[in-house]
């Protein structure tokens, strides 16, 4: 049992450092930047997370990894943290009794939470405003953003996937 405990608060923990360095990579000017649009590498991460972990672990990842995302945007502070809990925390739960955990649902999962986060930003900063040319911010930053994030889910999967599967190696070495 405390062999247990000891390789869980290590493995949530080397997910935390993991999530902050990604967090440092995602929020360093012009990199990974591609024409002017760089992906927002902590949701793929978060919606990672939620499929391989399930729906509670999922769901504070997702608000944590959303509380970082505020930290660099001009958003309200706590708004990706609620969008991220509630869609990783329903990522959680559809991967454990609907869909087959892979890295095609990673995509699908990744693109509708980028797209419904991008979506409720642009809708909550822009769109009810009213301003003139507003759509050109929807075509040119918002769902390039939300295009750009979907293509790196499969990567965040993968490792995801190799992370738990190394720690439930060691989990299962120590009941033996």
């Amino acid at each position: 049992m405390r062999n247990k405990i000891v390789v869980l608060t290590v493995k949530y923990s080397l997910m935390t450092l993991m999530l902050i360095l990604l967090y440092a990579l995602q929020t360093t000017p012009s990199l990974f930047a591609l024409w002017g649009v760089r992906p927002v590498l902590l949701i793929p991460a978060a919606v990672a997370i939620a499929m391989t972990e399930g729906e509670f672990a999922g769901g504070v990842f997702g608000a944590f990894c959303g509380l970082l995302c505020d930290l660099g945007s001009q958003t309200l502070f706590g708004f990706n943290g609620l969008i991220l809990l509630l869609c990783c925390t329903g990522v959680g739960l559809l991967t454990i009794y609907l869909m087959r955990p892979s890295w095609r649902s990673a995509l699908l999962y990744t693109a509708a939470v980028a797209l419904l986060r991008g979506l409720i930003d642009f809708f909550f900063s822009y769109g009810m405003w009213g301003y003139e040319g507003v759509s050109l911010i929807l075509l040119r930053e918002t769902l390039p953003v939300a295009a750009y994030t979907t293509a790196v889910a499969p990567l965040f999967y993968l490792g995801a996937r190799w992370y738990r599967a190394k720690a439930d190696l060691l989990l299962d070495d120590g009941q033996g």
